[in-house]
C-alpha cells in the first residue's frame, strides 16, 4: 500500500505540474540526489556526505565510474521518478543523456534540478567546476578544485615541454575520433603531441573510416579502457598492419578519465604524457 500510495502521489504531482511555479533554487541545497556518474563524483568533491540523499545506479561499477564505491551505505538510483520523488531532495542532478519525459517529471514534481553540462574542452570543464559547484552552495570548494586540475595540468604541460617528440596521435573508438574543439584535442595539444585528426579538418567527435586512418598512418593509436558493452573491443583487421600498431604505439587510457567531465580529466593527461613521453625524463 504505501509504493501505491507514494506512486499516487508522485503522479499527481506531474499531472499537477502545469499549474505550479517553477521550483524554487535552493542556495545550499542539504538533500541531493545525482543520477549521473559525473554528479556522483561533484558530490564526493564537494559536499559534505550527510547532504547526500542517493547516488547514481552506476556508482559501484569501477568499470566506467571515475569514484567506484563511494557513499557506502547510500542508496543507488536511476531514473526512476516515483523513488526520487519519495526521496523528497531539495536538488537533483540529471544529465544531459537523460530521457526528456524523465527531465520533465523531475520538473513538474516540483523538485529543484540541475542538468549537468557535458563540457567539451578543458577550458569548459573549468568553467563547469565553477557553476556546479556555486549551485551546490560550495564555490570555495570548488575554486580550490580548479587549481587542483590546473596544478595537474601544468605539471604535465612542463613535463611534456622538456621532450622534443612531438607524436602525431589519433584517437580511435569503434570508428570514431576527436578533432578540434574536443577535450581529447585540447589533452593531446597539452602533452605535446600533434592530434592527427585535425589534418582531415574534423571537428568534434566524428566517425573516420578504416582508409583514412591507413592514409594518416599516425605514429600513435589512442584507444579508450572501455567502449561500448564494458571492454575496449579489437581493433580492425587492416589497422593491425599500421606501422603504429605493429610497433606496440598503442596508448590506452581508462574512459573514466580520458573521457572525464569533471576534474578527474587531469588524471587523463599524466596517464598521457607517461605513455607517450615514456624514454623522455
Amino acid at each position: 500500500m504505501k509504493s501505491i500510495a507514494t506512486f499516487a502521489w508522485a503522479f499527481l504531482l506531474v499531472l499537477s505540474g502545469c499549474h505550479r511555479q517553477p521550483a524554487p533554487i535552493v542556495a545550499r541545497p542539504r538533500r541531493i540526489v545525482s543520477v549521473t556518474i559525473t554528479g556522483d563524483v561533484l558530490l564526493q568533491a564537494l559536499v559534505d556526505s550527510s547532504r547526500v540523499l542517493a547516488v547514481s545506479a552506476l556508482a559501484d561499477d569501477s568499470g566506467i565510474h571515475e569514484a567506484a564505491g563511494l557513499f557506502p551505505g547510500k542508496p543507488r538510483v536511476g531514473a526512476d521518478l516515483e523513488r526520487i520523488v519519495s526521496l523528497r531532495p531539495d536538488l537533483v542532478l540529471l544529465g544531459s543523456f537523460h530521457d526528456p519525459a524523465f527531465v520533465d517529471g523531475i520538473r513538474r514534481s516540483g523538485i529543484p534540478s540541475e542538468i549537468l553540462d557535458n563540457p567539451n574542452s578543458l577550458a569548459k570543464i573549468r568553467d563547469f567546476l565553477h557553476h556546479a559547484s556555486a549551485r551546490l552552495g560550495e564555490p570555495i570548494r570548488g575554486d580550490s578544485l580548479v587549481r587542483w586540475m590546473d596544478s595537474v595540468l601544468d605539471a604535465t604541460r612542463t613535463r611534456a615541454s622538456r621532450c622534443s617528440d612531438h607524436p602525431r596521435v589519433l584517437y580511435w573508438s569503434e570508428g570514431y575520433t576527436a578533432g578540434d574543439s574536443t577535450t581529447i584535442g585540447d589533452l593531446l595539444d597539452l602533452v605535446g603531441a600533434r592530434n592527427a585528426a585535425s589534418a582531415l579538418g574534423i571537428h568534434g567527435s566524428q566517425p573516420i573510416s578504416v582508409e583514412d586512418v591507413l592514409k594518416l598512418s599516425p605514429s600513435w593509436l589512442l584507444r579508450s579502457g572501455w567502449e561500448a558493452g564494458g571492454k575496449t573491443k579489437p581493433l580492425p583487421q587492416a589497422l593491425l598492419d599500421l606501422p603504429a600498431v605493429r610497433a606496440g604505439r598503442v596508448a590506452v587510457v581508462p574512459g573514466k578519465i580520458l573521457l572525464s567531465t569533471s576534474h578527474h580529466v587531469a588524471y587523463a593527461a599524466d596517464s598521457l604524457v607517461r605513455l607517450l613521453h615514456a624514454s623522455c625524463r
